[in-house]
């Protein structure tokens, strides 16, 4: 039997994964700046941005969205172990791969609803109220990045069945 002992973190997946997340953070970094830009002009000359609790609120949506295929990559996820404190490493192994499967599925089933609702957005302009920013465009990296985990899940189950340990 041929053993795959392929790193998640080298594969395309996980420099997607990081990819992603690094995307996230800058994301995450802007918004930080263009929050502090608008407290100092408020609170200096009276004027803030105007929309900044709209570009807050879409700029966290997609940097959440980005982040999730990396904490999922590295296990980074709340893992509440009170039942399977003292559980045998291979009951472990059957509750984790079990995880992985419905991971999988609610991620491609999130990436399918969420491109259905992406799709209505666009179809009756939807967007956001002060500055008119379409709002089907965060939808879009919803999609995307639930598809990718729904594949690093694919990925995870697959060693699983192979025989690897997906740490």
């Amino acid at each position: 039997m041929i053993k795959l002992t392929v790193d998640i973190n080298r594969s395309i997946l996980g420099r997607l994964s990081n990819l992603f997340a690094l995307t996230g953070g800058f994301i995450m970094l802007m918004l930080a700046v263009i929050t502090v830009a608008s407290i100092i002009g408020r609170t200096t000359i009276g004027q803030s941005i105007e929309g900044d609790y709209e570009i807050t609120e879409m700029g966290l949506a997609m940097a959440i969205f980005l982040f999730l295929p990396e904490c999922y990559i590295r296990k980074g996820h709340v893992v509440v172990d009170l039942f399977t404190a003292h559980c045998k490493p291979s009951t472990l192994f059957k509750l984790d791969t079990l995880s992985d499967l419905i991971f999988t599925v609610v991620a491609f089933l999130f990436a399918y609803r969420m491109s259905l609702s992406g799709l209505e957005a666009k179809e009756y302009m939807e967007q956001s109220m002060l500055l008119a920013l379409p709002t089907w465009w965060i939808y879009v990296v919803g999609v995307v990045t639930m598809t990718l985990c729904g594949m690093c899940g694919l990925y995870n189950l697959f060693h699983a069945i192979v025989g690897d340990k997906h740490e």
